[in-house]
Order: C-alpha cells, then sequence, then structure tokens
C-alpha cells in the first residue's frame, strides 16, 4: 500500500488507507467507501515507483485530484491519459526510467506544473506544434534520444533549469538561443557530435554543463565571453577535446567553478583562458584519473590569473608538471593544492606564502626535500608526500601542530623525528617502505599516540573525516572507535596495523637474515619475490583525498620487479643448441 500525505486544517499528516477491510486494527467490518475518497481527495503526495505499471486509468486521476507531486518513476508507461489534466494542483510530476517515446503533450495543460522529469526514455520527437508546459521552471530530459528541441519551446518564459544530457544533440538549440529568458543551468554534456557554436539568450545562465564530448574536436564557447554574461557560478567541460580555442578580447567574466580536467590542454591554451577571466574560487585544470588523452603543462602560467587571491582551492593533478612558479605566492586565500603525480622536484620558498593552506597532496611526485620554511603553513590539517625520495624532514614540521594526516609512504628516511611525539592533534600516519624499522618504531608511537587522549571529531576537520564503510565486522574495539565519536577515538596507527596484518598474507617460512654469497644479485637469475596474496579490506578508506593505509599499497620491490621483466631488463640466458659443443675438446 502506498504511503501519502494528507492535509488536515492546514497540517500535513502520513496516513495509509486500505480499501476493503479492516481499519487502524477494527475489527468491525463497514463500507469505507465514502471515507477512502475523502481520504484520497486529502492526498498531496503519492509515489508509485517501480510498480510494473503499464498504464493508468482516468479513475486514478479523479480520485487523486488534489496532487502536488506524483512519482511514477521505474514502470512501463508509454502515453498518459488526458484524465491527467483534472490534477489541477499538480506542481511535480516524474516519469523517470519508462517508455516515452513521444513528449507527452498533455502536460501543456497542467497549468501549475513546475516541474516535469522524463529521464532515461525513448523520446526521439516531439508532437507538432509542442509548445511545452508555459509554466515549467525545471526540466529533465537526460538519456534519451533527442536530436533537437521545439522552436515553439522559445517561449517557456518561466524555465530555469534544462537538462538535455546524453542525447544526440549537435548544437544549441534554436529555442535556447532566442528564448527562455531566464535560464540558469543549462546541461549539454554527453551528447554525440556536440558543437558548442551560437549562444544562449538568457543573461542570467549561471551554470553551462558541457563534460563528456570527446566524440570530435570542439571550439571552445565564445558566447561565454561576449560580454553579455558576467558571473557565472559553475563552467564545467570536463573530459571534452577542443581543437579551437580563440578568445576575443571582451570584457573578463567572474566563475566560482571552472572544471576544465582532460579536456587535451597544454600551457598555451590554458593562459588564453586564464587571462579573460576576472576572478576564479575552484579551479580544476588536472587529469583526475589515468587516461591517455588529457592536459600536458610544461609551465604553470599561475601570474596571468586575476585576483588570486579569490582562489580557493586549485587541482593541477597528473598534467606532467615539473615545476612550480614563484607566483605561487600570490594564493593568499587557499586552503586546498592538490599537486599529485607529476614531476615536481622541489617546492619554491614562496609556496609556503600560503598561511591559510589546510590541505597538501604531493604523492608520487619526485621531491628530494620539502622547504625549509614549510612550518610557516600552520593551518596545515592534511599533508601527503608518498611516493617520492625524501630522504629528512625540515625542523620546521614540528611548527605544525594542527597536522592531522600525514602519508610518508615510499620515500628514503631512515628515521623519525622526535618531534612527532608531540602531533597531539594526528589521525593518520603512514611510514611504511622507508629505510624505518618499524616493527620497533611503530610500538612505540601507538602508546604515545594512545596516551595523547587525542578525540576525533569529523566537524572539526571539516573534511568529513576518512569515509569508513564497514562491509563486515572488523574487530569490537575498532568498529567501535570508528563509529562512536564521543567515545575516546583509537588511533589510525592501530587500524592501519591490524588491517596490514589481515589484508597481506606473507609467507615468511623461508627468510634468512644471514648473509650469503647466494643473495649477490645476479642478472641472469633475479631475485624471486614472494607472492603476496591479496585480500579485500574489512574497511574501504573511500575518499582519495586522505592518506592511505600501508596495507593498500602494493609492495615496492614486487612493483619493480615486475616492471623489469615486462620491459625486458633482465637479460635472458642464450639457448644451448643441439651439438654446440660437439667440437670442444
Amino acid at each position: 500500500m502506498p504511503e501519502v500525505k494528507l492535509k488536515n486544517n492546514g497540517c500535513v499528516k502520513k496516513s495509509l488507507v486500505r480499501k476493503n477491510g479492516q481499519l487502524n486494527g477494527s475489527s468491525i467490518k463497514v463500507d469505507l467507501s465514502n471515507k477512502i475518497k475523502e481520504e484520497e481527495a486529502k492526498t498531496l503526495e503519492l509515489n508509485l515507483i517501480t510498480k510494473d505499471l503499464s498504464s493508468i486509468s482516468d479513475n486514478f486521476f479523479y480520485r487523486y485530484c488534489n496532487l502536488f507531486r506524483l512519482d511514477l518513476s521505474g514502470n512501463k508507461l508509454s502515453t498518459i491519459t488526458n484524465a491527467i489534466e483534472s490534477l489541477v494542483n499538480l506542481e511535480c510530476l516524474l516519469l523517470d526510467n519508462n517508455r516515452f517515446k513521444k513528449f507527452p503533450q498533455v502536460v501543456e495543460n497542467l497549468v501549475r506544473l513546475k516541474e516535469l522529469s522524463l529521464k532515461s526514455n525513448e523520446l526521439t520527437e516531439f508532437p507538432e506544434s509542442c509548445r511545452g508546459s508555459a509554466s515549467i521552471e525545471k526540466l529533465n530530459l537526460s538519456d534519451n534520444k533527442l536530436i533537437f528541441l521545439p522552436v515553439t519551446w522559445e517561449k517557456m518564459r518561466r524555465l530555469k533549469s534544462l537538462d538535455l544530457s546524453y542525447n544526440y544533440i549537435k548544437s544549441i538549440p534554436t529555442s535556447i538561443e532566442q528564448g527562455m529568458p531566464i535560464l540558469e543551468m543549462l546541461d549539454l554534456s554527453g551528447n554525440r557530435g556536440m558543437i558548442i557554436n551560437g549562444h544562449i539568450y538568457s543573461h542570467r545562465i549561471k551554470k553551462f554543463y558541457c563534460r563528456s564530448n570527446k566524440s570530435r574536436r570542439l571550439c571552445f564557447p565564445e558566447w561565454i565571453f561576449s560580454g553579455k554574461y558576467y558571473q557565472f557560478d559553475e563552467l564545467d567541460f570536463e573530459n571534452s577535446s577542443f581543437s579551437i580555442i580563440l578568445i576575443p578580447p571582451n570584457p573578463k567574466i567572474r566563475v566560482r567553478v571552472l572544471n576544465l580536467q582532460r579536456c587535451n590542454f597544454t600551457s598555451k591554451n590554458i593562459a588564453a583562458i586564464l587571462r579573460d577571466i576576472e576572478s576564479i574560487e575552484y579551479l580544476k585544470i588536472g587529469n583526475n584519473n589515468y587516461c591517455s588523452e588529457g592536459n600536458l603543462f610544461t609551465e604553470l602560467p599561475l601570474e596571468l590569473i586575476n585576483a588570486p587571491q579569490d582562489l580557493l582551492e586549485f587541482d593541477c593533478r597528473d598534467v606532467g608538471l615539473p615545476s612550480i612558479p614563484p607566483a605561487i605566492k600570490n594564493f593568499i586565500s587557499i586552503t586546498k593544492i592538490d599537486l599529485s603525480l607529476n614531476h615536481i622536484s622541489w617546492l619554491p620558498n614562496e609556496f609556503c606564502y600560503m598561511e591559510k593552506l589546510e590541505v597538501l597532496l604531493l604523492s608520487r611526485n619526485t621531491l628530494i626535500m620539502l622547504p625549509q620554511n614549510i612550518g610557516q603553513l600552520e593551518r596545515l590539517r592534511v599533508l601527503e608526500i608518498s611516493d617520492n625520495h625524501i630522504s629528512s624532514l625540515p625542523e620546521s614540521v614540528s611548527q605544525l601542530k594542527n597536522l592531522q594526516y600525514l602519508d610518508l609512504y615510499r620515500n628514503d628516511l631512515s628515521e623519525l623525528p622526535e618531534y612527532f611525539k608531540d602531533f597531539n592533534n594526528l589521525v593518520g600516519l603512514d611510514v611504511e617502505q622507508n629505510f624505518i624499522d618499524t616493527d620497533n618504531c611503530q610500538l612505540l608511537m601507538y602508546e604515545s599516540l594512545r596516551e595523547a587522549n587525542r578525540v576525533y571529531n569529523k566537524s572539526e576537520l571539516r573534511l568529513n573525516g576518512p569515509r569508513v564503510e564497514q562491509q563486515s565486522t572488523y574487530s569490537s574495539r575498532s568498529t567501535s572507535s570508528l563509529t562512536n565519536s564521543n567515545d575516546s577515538y583509537e588511533s589510525a596507527f592501530d587500524v592501519s596495523c591490524s588491517m596490514s596484518q589481515e589484508c597481506f598474507l606473507k609467507n615468511d617460512d623461508n627468510w634468512d637474515k644471514e648473509y650469503d654469497s647466494s643473495d649477490d644479485f645476479d642478472a641472469y637469475n633475479p631475485p624471486v619475490i614472494d607472492e603476496i596474496q591479496w585480500q579485500y579490506p574489512r574497511n574501504v578508506w573511500t575518499d582519495p583525498m586522505h592518506f592511505c593505509p600501508a596495507d593498500l599499497h602494493v609492495p615496492r620491490t614486487k612493483d619493480i620487479i615486475a616492471e623489469n621483466y615486462a620491459r625486458g631488463k633482465y637479460p635472458t640466458r642464450p639457448a644451448i643448441v643441439e651439438g654446440q659443443f660437439d667440437d670442444a675438446d
């Protein structure tokens, strides 16, 4: 029985309606048809999701005549009867995941309809003279087979949000170029053969999405810099390819979030775009996953960024960056920087002028040392420098009293500084794959950290901490420490240590710690590495922004041997041919 909401003297309450049978546990059988009709007439919201409905009778709409929200998603509907016009108060109609092939023109007569969703249907065409509902404010037509929009839709003067993603639309529809005067959000992501030409008539456009359009090379939309638009909330072109980037000399625009990840940009391309943007708060120009075609920068034109003091977050991950220019010191308000998976070997001293920096991600670079004045980053809470070549930490690291996550995995450290025990706010640490005797060092550090009585508080982190998904019973002590923030927090070292013992099963029976001549390296007989059996960890750390425990890293030696084998770095013995030594004395 569907759960509905009823209106009684201006109040909304929940009730379960049963047609024939007992009501509220009563054992008296009476005719409740009149009462049921009254209850149905009072229903305001009705959800009929995945009920395997192929049609809806006229009587249904007459009975629920006062609905303001109706959800019919996940059924087998292909048409809607004209009786839906009786829902004179309907404001929201959801028809996602059905079988509509033609736009239901009957919705034009719903004079109060504000939200209509036809996501994931089979829409290919519109009825003749389809004008749409003049009252609609939010329209979702994503994941269909549309190739155009009716020109008459330019009269939809109240439409604010239009989602046309993942269709077959090749250019900005004419109805958007000539009408929809208060349109604020337009999504054209994932269209096959998309060309972003033309313009948008609405001067109120705030959000424009054109993601995942790699089917052909695009021209960067010049209309954005036409002078008609001044402030955008978000411009998102992630995973789209551009062949021509010509920015006319027009008035500068302001953008809160600019996403240009994996757009095949070079330093010259990104410079042409940044110089005509007056202000940015969130700049994303990295590659957020491994791809064959992504951004590639030999240098960062940071000096061309106007109003660098407005920048709050900067993502330049995996772009082949060899160095960081000193102009980064102008980012005085920035809180997060991601420069992972690059080729950065050193950080300029100007890097430490960003006093508001809280999250610094520098994993998988070629750093050999950190700046001596890194202690000036007093607000730093997350420092990730795993997979580098750092052999020692500067003394100024001891000034990072707010440090909560520190990832030093796979570096060249031979010892840990004594001031680590003074980091009372430290929640996570990873020092595996260094030249450190972790068997002795970790136990001492665990004990000292536990005595610090640290309390894990997600609200204070402002990063929501590492989001842990409990997949099975792990251990009563570690589970309670992760789920109950009011109790004393068991340190992340204990969790990492316990997980590493359960997730990796090594065969150490034949381990020989004494030197033997047979241990010397032989190019024709590379060392045999014991295969490590991987088991899925009990707890999954789903946020890549935080440190990665040691057990989730693949052992370094195994990686090196496997990579050398793949490249043919180990020479092979010449095969002995039969009769080769017959002539030998």
